[in-house]
């Protein structure tokens, strides 16, 4: 299999000329071919030839311009070789034009990074998202427990009371005897 393709990339970049099963003969660049033998041609040009109605041995060749072409191997009857391809100054020999060249992309900034690009900079102002006077705490300013929404009871139903400022703690609330089993564990006995 080796072989084959060996044989045919030695025709790449030629001109050259292919029949396909319907008598069209195509004259292109051989740009790439496949295991199933597509081929890809550049430049091409389709050659037919067309019978006069009046006589039966007149005929007439007609051309048209394809431009790039992909045929597919089923069709192919013959390939050959027209012209080699063509010889120009090899990239390497061709001299630089005027300017200068500049790295840009990943490795240099295209900006300064001190202001963020148009539209990057964070949210428009009345464009999506809540309002700035929607986003201030508001718990702190009706007097509630911090953290707790407006209109929401200090202490939840059902819950002891939090103990007065100065009682030491591990004491029960007024009004809760000793050693219910609520409230913290006596001090002094660790576990």
């Amino acid at each position: 299999m080796a072989g084959r393709n060996t044989r045919m990339a030695q025709w790449l970049d030629y001109r050259v000329r292919v029949t396909i099963s319907d008598q069209r003969m195509l004259v292109g660049t051989f740009m790439a071919f496949d295991k199933y033998m597509n081929v890809v041609l550049a430049d091409c040009e389709e050659f037919r030839k067309i019978k006069s109605k009046g006589r039966k041995d007149d005929e007439k060749e007609v051309k048209r311009t394809l431009g790039f072409v992909v045929l597919r191997g089923e069709t192919i009857v013959s390939l050959m070789a027209e012209a080699p391809p063509p010889t120009g100054p090899k990239k390497a020999e061709i001299q630089p034009g005027p300017g200068r060249g500049q790295v840009a992309g990943r490795g240099m900034p295209a900006a300064p990074l001190s202001s963020a690009p148009a539209g990057l900079s964070g949210p428009v102002r009345g464009v999506g998202g809540p309002a700035a006077i929607q986003m201030q705490p508001k718990a702190a300013a009706l007097g509630g427990m911090p953290g707790l929404p407006p209109g929401f009871p200090n202490r939840p139903p059902g819950m002891p009371m939090m103990p007065p400022s100065g009682m030491p703690p591990g004491m029960p609330p007024p009004g809760m005897p000793m050693g219910m089993g609520r409230g913290m564990p006596p001090m002094g006995r660790g576990m």
